[in-house]
């Protein structure tokens, strides 16, 4: 059985941005991260899944 639980979606933009949607920055925050503008963030391949993470 997986854990997967999906948060929602996003629309690539122009120039290829993505927005990091409410849904993901609350998991951050249950998780004692918080993530504001102007922080960076860290894309991770990992068991063949992208992975977003706080760098």
């Amino acid at each position: 059985m997986s854990d997967e639980k999906i948060l929602g979606t996003t629309t690539v933009t122009q120039r290829w941005r993505i927005s990091l949607i409410k849904a993901v920055r609350e998991e951050f925050e249950k998780d004692g991260v918080e993530v504001e503008e102007g922080d960076r963030l860290v894309y991770k391949l990992k068991d063949g899944e992208i992975v977003v993470e706080p760098a």
